[in-house]
């Protein structure tokens, strides 16, 4: 099973997105008070293999923890997938992100990225 990393704060979209995800059999890890060093902290004590991340959190932004997820080993560091309800597919790509989902999004098409992620790691 693997496990995913779903920071994401508004509410219904968290819960869509966790109910969604662990109908396919993933397991969701949902931060209790999201910030980045939190955040950070628990990438290291769960080994996460992949994170889905808002781009927009309401007190700090998804490009912060991509700035902090770099000071881990490469090889500890989740995949990110950066969302957002504008189009920051460049900015996510040079900021660090493995993948990028404009809001809103087909459940298929997370799928699809997870999958993707998920394949390039075990090559």
């Amino acid at each position: 099973m693997i496990k995913i990393l779903l920071v994401e704060d508004h509410t219904h979209t968290r819960q869509l997105l966790r109910t969604l995800l662990e109908m396919e059999g993933y397991y969701v890890i949902i931060p209790p008070a999201p910030n980045p060093q939190s955040i950070l902290s628990l990438v290291q004590a769960e080994h996460p293999p992949l994170m889905i991340l808002d781009a927009h959190l309401q007190e700090f932004s998804g490009f912060d923890v991509l700035a902090s997820l770099q000071q881990l080993d490469p090889n500890r560091r989740p995949k990110v997938i950066l969302t957002s309800g504008e189009d920051l597919g460049l900015e996510s790509e040079l900021a660090g992100a493995d993948a990028f989902l404009l809001k809103p999004f087909a459940p298929q098409q997370l799928f699809y990225l997870i999958q993707k992620l998920n394949a390039r790691d075990s090559l």
